[in-house]
């Protein structure tokens, strides 16, 4: 019997029986998104290079940008400003229109049978196996985007609830990178589930996207949580540290954000080559082995996630030597300001005439925020938009709506 013991824990813990699993979603496209994609692509080579075999991985990703029209690098994408392409090799399996809410959870439930476009396949997971998932892009409170459409909480824990229910796995490991993340398993996410979920930010905060000031002529590379903690299996390995010790490490080093863990906490102490690789005859040299050096030369510059096309929009104007080339960047940054003020005052508008009082409260009854929120993205506006521009008001109504 092979066994594990950690630095902090004296526990011993069994290898577990079964596969691993690995979904790995990229939720947004467009140019300023640019960091989901890459953040992906990367966790997708830090798997492969773990040891976890490509037909265990399943890739959603919209897949525009690294052939994008501004891209300089065409074809590649970066997760940090070194040079090191992370597309290439990258097996995406549904892109494009398949990137949908509908789409991943049949993925995750092993529904082959519902899913629309991409190649098919989904998690066919046994009893004895495990899971891991990583998902980024934006969120607002109680849901997370995709392209054209959001997850609410309510169905993702459904989902979740149902694949206990039909033994669909024996540990899942949720990893969450969204604004406002924690609000999608705070109080929700029962511990008896057997899933321990990490996000990037508490329930009420954004999250951050980092190497935003690089001289690559790119937006954002990356994701503060995200490339902290692919950076910090890579510095360590996956055989030297739980998922407690990658938390804590983690969470020091996301210091613009509160990162939050929920759940089943025991799973924690396992080692992360559970969930992040394991097969030791399987496993290459990391692509990004020289993290500690890396950073004490190259710090990172982080942005707000809801800011980024405006703050890289406004360094682009700032270093124009054209004249029209700058004045179309202002323009651009007028329209954005413009955006904001109109949904800002709907917003107003609603409190106002909607809610005696705006304090902002907890989800008690998560069928009422679903139909909330998805009556008011197809009838109202469409809350991809209103993720991005405004998200306190947002908190408000749908959760003074619902405890009213």
């Amino acid at each position: 019997m092979q066994l594990f013991r950690d630095t902090e824990d004296t526990e011993l813990f069994r290898t577990p029986k079964g596969d691993l699993h690995v979904v790995l979603v990229a939720g947004s496209n467009g140019w300023w998104n640019y960091r989901h994609q890459a953040d992906v692509a990367h966790a997708y080579q830090l798997m492969r290079r773990n040891g976890v075999p490509e037909e265990k991985i399943i890739v959603m990703m919209f897949d525009d940008v690294a052939c994008y029209p501004d891209n300089p690098y065409r074809g590649q994408l970066f997760n940090r400003p070194d040079g090191k392409d992370v597309y290439a090799g990258l097996k995406i399996d549904y892109y494009g229109s398949s990137v949908t809410p509908e789409n991943f959870l049949n993925v995750l439930q092993g529904n082959a049978e519902n899913v629309t476009g991409g190649n098919g396949r989904v998690v066919d997971s046994k009893p004895d196996d495990r899971i891991f998932v990583y998902f980024t892009d934006h969120g607002g409170y109680g849901l997370i985007a995709f392209p054209d459409d959001v997850l609410t909480v309510e169905d993702l824990n459904t989902a979740l609830v149902d694949m206990h229910r039909r033994k669909r796995y024996d540990r899942f490991v949720f990893y969450m990178e969204a604004c406002e993340s924690g609000s999608m398993f705070q109080a929700v996410l029962n511990k008896d589930l057997k899933i321990y979920a990490v996000t990037a930010a508490n329930a009420l905060e954004s999250s951050w996207g980092t190497y935003c000031d690089n001289d690559m002529n790119l937006p954002c590379l990356g994701d503060l949580f995200s490339v902290n903690w692919m950076q910090d299996t890579e510095r360590h390995g996956i055989n030297k540290e739980t998922l407690q010790k990658q938390f804590k490490n983690v969470k020091a080093l996301t210091n613009l954000s509160h990162v939050m863990h929920y759940g089943d906490l025991k799973l924690a102490r396992e080692p992360i080559s559970w969930f992040e690789g394991g097969n030791e005859k399987k496993m290459i040299a990391p692509m990004f082995s020289n993290a500690d050096t890396y950073e004490e030369q190259h710090p990172k510059v982080s942005w707000p996630s809801r800011d980024i096309e405006l703050m890289h929009l406004q360094k682009l104007m700032n270093t124009a030597k054209n004249a029209q080339v700058s004045k179309t960047l202002e323009q651009k940054i007028a329209r954005i300001h413009e955006d904001r003020r109109i949904i800002e005052a709907l917003f107003n508008s609603l409190v106002a005439n909607l809610l005696a009082n705006a304090n902002d409260s907890a989800i008690e009854d998560l069928k009422c925020h679903n139909d909330v929120v998805k009556a008011f993205d197809s009838i109202c506006i469409d809350l991809n938009k209103v993720i991005v521009f405004n998200y306190q008001d947002m908190t408000n109504i749908n959760a003074s709506l619902i405890n009213s």
